[in-house]
């Protein structure tokens, strides 16, 4: 059988290659995206990477953000698996829409959101879901608030976000008390410490109850009580918390639909006329915070801008109104 040489197939030496593709400017950019787009979107990847690596607010602490980064494979193959998409988006436009408020460009005024306050419906929904709230035990309710300007006036619009710290109390509910190293693996958990210690749990209470999990002395029904004790402790601490991850901020960001213009974040206080706590007006400097609570006759707000407190009440209408004052009028 004869075979085909390689230089029967090839171009003559002395006929040059001639490129017959479109000069043009345009056609120029997208060869060399076709060529190179791996590049921006690895860029991408590194600009958010950096941002929500550490999920907890310790980027002033190197040990911690070290600690981020050598879990960097992981987080990459969560995000291109399932969440790439809407956290990268959501990443973006927290730096169009929400970074703006460092340089008070384009922001909510007060005197809108007071104007808000009129509108009977959002108010009556609010009104509502703070009585809610009161009967959650282990986290206050939290998201993002808009402002929508209608034919009858600005209202109001949140979004709620779940929690991380009421996202672990679920974790600690739904374990099984029997299963003790389950439970003392989920305590080791690095995320799980960093919550614990952003509610306020001392880390010697968890150091000690580890060493009673583990010790031999401890009979296994004692254990599940100090189990039960301490998710009960957690929760009492949780309670009055919302600690919201960056990820599922920017993962919001990019996946819904948010109506009106963007005010900031809210949380509820599960206290009644409770003003902003000092880590609610430290967190102000980096973002708008409105917190909700109940006063005396009727809904409060607090509208926390760096560090400055400008309180608006809002009072319910008709019998809701006489409603809640028989109710929860402190005079």
């Amino acid at each position: 059988m004869d075979h085909v040489t390689s230089s029967s197939c090839s171009y003559p030496q002395d006929k040059a290659f001639v490129d017959r593709r479109k000069k043009t400017l345009s056609n120029k950019l997208r060869r060399f995206i076709n060529d190179h787009w791996l590049l921006p979107v690895f860029i991408l990847y590194l600009e958010l990477f950096i941002i929500i690596s550490s999920p907890y607010n310790s980027v002033g602490n190197l040990r911690k953000w070290n600690l981020a980064l050598l879990r960097g494979p992981i987080v990459m193959y969560k995000i291109i698996t399932t969440d790439f998409p809407h956290v990268l988006v959501g990443h973006f436009k927290e730096i169009s829409i929400v970074k703006r408020y460092e340089f008070n460009i384009d922001q909510v005024p007060s005197k809108d959101i007071a104007r808000a306050m009129g509108h009977k419906e959002s108010i009556r929904r609010i009104y509502e879901r703070i009585i809610q709230s009161q009967h959650i035990r282990n986290t206050e309710i939290g998201g993002v608030a808009t402002l929508i300007y209608g034919p009858q006036g600005p209202e109001i619009r949140l979004y709620e976000i779940e929690s991380m710290n009421k996202r672990l109390s679920d974790k600690f509910h739904r374990m099984s008390p029997d299963n003790i190293n389950a439970f003392i693996q989920l305590l080791k958990d690095e995320d799980t410490r960093a919550i614990t210690e952003r509610v306020g749990i001392d880390e010697g209470m968890i150091k000690n109850l580890m060493e009673l999990l583990t010790s031999d002395k401890i009979s296994l029904k004692d254990k599940k009580k100090l189990i039960n004790n301490f998710i009960s402790t957690y929760d009492v601490y949780s309670e009055y918390k919302y600690i919201l991850s960056p990820y599922d901020f920017k993962d919001f960001l990019g996946s819904t639909h948010m109506k009106g213009k963007y005010i900031g974040l809210f949380h509820f206080h599960n206290n009644y006329m409770e003003p902003p706590s000092d880590i609610d007006v430290q967190n102000s400097y980096m973002d708008r915070q409105l917190v909700f609570t109940l006063g005396k006759h009727g809904i409060i707000i607090y509208d926390v801008i760096k560090g400055k407190e400008i309180i608006y009440t809002g009072y319910l209408f008709g019998p809701e109104k006489d409603a809640f004052r028989a109710n929860y009028s402190t005079s």
